[in-house]
């Protein structure tokens, strides 16, 4: 028998946000790129962020390029931008049986490149 997923329960609430620019959900799908199979959305809203929390610099996060993006927004806010990413199809989340954490992965790596939404 296989072993239960333990999921984490989430709410995505992109709080209003009716667009993003494309360099934002560029800078957005850069920084899940250091966090497969380390953190989720707070993760990578922390690094958007700046901050220099303990995980942040443990896992070299703090290096990122894109580290301190957006420095000038609340979490919240970061947050709101994460999950309108995700809801319209740039981001998806997805679970490991063999690590705890759930992690954020681009869709393909064409959304990368040119920030395309794919299709499900």
């Amino acid at each position: 028998m296989g072993r239960k997923v333990q999921r984490v329960r989430y709410t995505l609430d992109p709080k209003g946000i009716k667009n993003l620019p494309q360099h934002e959900i560029a800078v957005i799908l850069r920084g899940t790129d250091d966090l497969i199979m380390s953190g989720g959305r707070s993760l990578l809203a922390k690094i958007l962020k700046g901050s220099k929390e303990k995980k942040v610099v443990a896992l070299d996060l703090h290096k990122s390029p894109v580290c301190g993006y957006y420095k000038h927004l609340s979490i919240e806010e970061i947050l709101a931008r994460i999950d309108w990413v995700i809801v319209n199809g740039y981001l998806r989340i997805e679970y490991d049986l063999a690590y705890h954490y759930w992690f954020i992965q681009a869709k393909d790596e064409g959304c990368q490149r040119g920030c395309q939404r794919v299709a499900s």
